[in-house]
């Protein structure tokens, strides 16, 4: 049996908070911030975090954060420590105070991951510690590879990603094609698929539905939707395509989602009376 490598602590999704933490510290953290912006204190060290980025801080420095004019926050946070210091050293050089702070490329499928490896910790189904320290690993070898990445892409490649990325973080509600991108960047269909392959990680119509399903999740947690209305609204012409979209992303149908969102909203007002 293959020993476990990743013990995780606690995930947690933070919602419209504000407010601060005192300092404290001696669990590894991956911090990625899905909304608003918030201020964490490193040693004494002032790092301002905003959509989108990712920190990661080593069990042995002292940390703690706040919200800016205590305006609210959303990020995800995952508490864990290493079996294997080996392991440890093949993603971060723990031994220094230099953070891991950066915004992946690919921030529609980390905000998905984290969302599922949320979903998996809340749900507690079988083997979801087994599932939950996959998606962390992966997490994990994510970052590192992308900052492998960063320093041998180069410029040229990552303007025209870049360009083809914002025009699809712009329009995605449309119905965007590769031969469309390709005659924004200037390149052939292929060459555009494979050059934000390299650099992002996924192809452009992938990210595509990426971005599509996040904004899905965000819709049927902060507003009364239908299944039919968010489709529609995201230009799914075809309900069944983004049934089948959504559930290869989180694994569990729309209608499932909503069912679960009900049934967490209905404890949460029976634990207040």
């Amino acid at each position: 049996m293959v020993k476990k490598m990743l013990h995780i602590k606690g995930v947690y999704h933070d919602v419209n908070l504000r407010g601060s933490n005192g300092k404290n510290r001696g669990q590894n953290t991956l911090v990625y911030v899905t909304e608003g912006e918030i201020i964490y204190w490193i040693e004494n060290e002032r790092l301002k975090l905003e959509k989108g980025d990712i920190l990661f801080i080593p069990f042995h420095l002292v940390r703690a954060w706040e919200s800016p004019q205590n305006e609210s926050h959303q990020k995800y946070t995952v508490v864990f420590s290493w079996d294997n210091s080996s392991l440890e050293k093949t993603f971060f050089d723990t031994k220094s105070n230099v953070l891991i702070q950066t915004k992946p490329r690919n921030g529609a499928y980390f905000e998905q991951r984290f969302s599922y490896l949320f979903i998996q910790w809340i749900r507690k189904s079988p083997y979801y510690k087994e599932m939950s320290g996959h998606i962390l690993s992966e997490l994990l070898t994510l970052i590192a590879q992308q900052q492998a990445e960063k320093r041998a892409a180069s410029p040229k490649k990552e303007l025209l990603v870049r360009k083809v990325q914002d025009y699809i973080l712009n329009d995605f509600r449309k119905n965007l094609t590769i031969e469309e991108l390709s005659n924004l960047a200037g390149i052939t269909p292929n060459y555009v698929t494979a050059i934000f392959k390299e650099v992002i990680g996924t192809t452009p119509i992938q990210y595509l539905h990426q971005i599509r399903i996040n904004t899905a999740v965000t819709l049927f947690e902060h507003t009364q939707m239908t299944v039919r209305e968010v489709a529609e609204y995201l230009g799914y012409c075809d309900q069944a395509y983004f049934n089948r979209m959504f559930k290869k992303w989180m694994d569990a149908s729309p209608t499932h989602f909503l069912n679960n969102k009900k049934t967490k909203t209905a404890a949460m007002l029976r634990s207040k009376e």
